[in-house]
């Protein structure tokens, strides 16, 4: 009988933490804890997490522990969400946290954190497939952010995150529910500022047919809005049950829904803000997920034990994102493509000399789209530029210190090399120098090979011989330009990896 191989995810959060442990032999929940700690009022209030607050916290994971070693588990991912890390001094509650309870916590960037949100929307979701061929937005609402992600034709379109969720908005603006009597219009006035910018980045060939509403209190929703058995209520459905709860203050609410306080008082910024994007994209219909980011981190466990759990590939999205940042900035996609297409192949081929993996093959081919961005603004020194706008913007589905090496890789493709300038190579941490050295060398010759921007070469076959790497370019033009960039780019390469790189045809 097979050893069953169990993996906890922990989540910290604004308001709860989350345990849950899986059995990822067979698919399946086999234990599930959650704790209210009410870390966001401490953040929006005071801008830092009170040292009460953290002792709660670090008890709660405290207990964590104790119910992960009744059940034997040594694997687990423990991370926090985005949002928790405008405490000023996060860095000192995940150090207390570690001491404390033994947990090693990760920061999620938002871009990950909401990647890891739609895995788990997909798995836990049957007709996800199905619902993403039409206009489909995954709005996930969570206490201080949200985040809209957009599918169409069965493929991801965009993500934007909006600083705008029902525990900052109740924190920012409760002084004022006292003050005046207008305060729901006032707190949908200050609502639709923040989301009216979404016309300006929404793709107008995409028409929304379909919300999934992911993060936000579910169970408050569904109390309230849900009634029976169904995850799915209509436009016009929601419409009439909000009218209802506007005029009811949230301790009836939550007494009227056998909610708590917390939960109702925040049920009215969390429906207007899904009230005001239905209005805004015209969407007629709203299925609830109830998929977390605990759940995302399963499933991103399950994937990387090669277990097929998804039959959408999530992988294509962190691409799509990049190739939308590129067409943003008017990079040429002839040279684009051409350039990914050599990278890779350069890659595939001298597996034996970099000893890469295939993350890093991903991290490549996100700097070969994205480094001529900087061309926007700057034709002569455009690597630099391009490694702000990297830096600068959210690519779903990796994480900052990711982000960051592709922003030095394609800072690094062009005329100057870490050992020249090393004021942005020096800020990754050693072991992971070399990657981006190794990958910046890579990308440098594949962007050599079409200098012109003509596409000259046709195709290349990639050999290692002795102490030479040779490459043969396939080309009925002259290569006289490529020849010589080639041979002034590839002395980065042969400082690389101690090899020289020799271009025949």
């Amino acid at each position: 009988m097979a050893r069953h191989k169990l993996f906890a995810s922990i989540t910290v959060g604004l308001q709860t933490l989350v345990l849950k442990i899986a059995d990822l032999t067979n698919t399946s929940i086999i234990e599930y804890v959650k704790a209210d700690v009410s870390i966001g009022a401490d953040i929006y209030n005071h801008h830092m997490i009170e040292f009460q607050t953290v002792d709660r916290a670090c008890g709660q994971l405290a207990g964590f522990v104790q119910i992960m070693d009744d059940f034997g588990v040594t694997e687990y991912r423990a991370v926090a969400a985005s949002s928790v890390q405008e405490a000023r001094n996060a860095e000192y509650v995940k150090e207390q946290i570690r001491i404390k309870t033994g947990l090693t916590v990760e920061w999620l960037a938002n871009a990950e954190e909401r990647f890891l949100h739609n895995q788990a929307v997909a798995y836990n979701t049957d007709t996800f497939n199905e619902l993403i061929r039409q206009g489909t937005m995954l709005i996930d609402i969570g206490s201080g952010s949200m985040q809209l992600t957009v599918y169409n034709s069965g493929h991801f379109i965009f993500s934007r995150n909006i600083k705008l969720g029902p525990l900052r908005i109740r924190e920012l603006m409760g002084d004022l529910e006292s003050k005046t009597s207008d305060y729901v219009e006032i707190m949908e006035d200050y609502i639709r500022s923040k989301i009216d910018g979404y016309h300006q980045f929404a793709p107008k060939e995409v028409v929304i047919r379909n919300f999934v509403l992911v993060g936000t209190d579910l169970l408050a929703f569904k109390r309230t809005f849900m009634g029976g058995g169904t995850d799915t209520i209509s436009r016009k459905r929601f419409t009439e049950l909000y009218r209802h709860i506007l005029a009811i203050p949230p301790k009836v609410l939550a007494k009227e829904y056998t909610l708590p306080y917390d939960a109702a008082s925040q049920l009215l910024p969390s429906a207007m803000i899904l009230k005001i994007t239905l209005e805004i994209t015209g969407a007629e219909s709203i299925l609830l997920s109830d998929a977390d980011l605990a759940d995302g981190l399963i499933v991103h466990e399950l994937l990387k034990t090669h277990r097929n759990v998804l039959n959408h590939s999530f992988t294509e999205d962190i691409i799509v994102s990049a190739r939308n940042i590129a067409d943003r900035y008017n990079c040429d996609p002839e040279h684009i493509s051409t350039v990914e297409h050599f990278a890779l192949h350069l890659f595939d081929r001298l597996r034996r000399l970099h000893g890469l993996d295939k993350r890093d093959r991903l991290l490549l081919q996100l700097a070969a789209i994205l480094q001529d961005t900087g061309s926007y603004i700057d034709m002569n020194a455009h690597y630099i530029h391009s490694y702000y706008i990297i830096q600068s913007s959210e690519i779903i589905g990796i994480s900052e210190h990711e982000r960051e090496i592709v922003a030095i890789i394609a800072r690094y493709h062009s005329a100057e090399t870490p050992s020249s300038d090393a004021s942005a190579f020096q800020k990754l941490p050693a072991a992971r120098r070399l990657v981006a050295a190794k990958l910046s060398a890579l990308l440098r010759i594949a962007d050599a090979l079409d200098d012109s921007r003509q596409q000259k070469v046709e195709r290349i076959a990639v050999s290692l011989k002795n102490d030479q790497v040779i490459i043969t370019a396939r080309s009925d033009d002259d290569l006289s330009l490529e020849k010589q960039t080639f041979k002034d780019k590839s002395a980065y390469f042969e400082e690389v990896f101690g090899l020289k790189p020799i271009l025949r045809g």
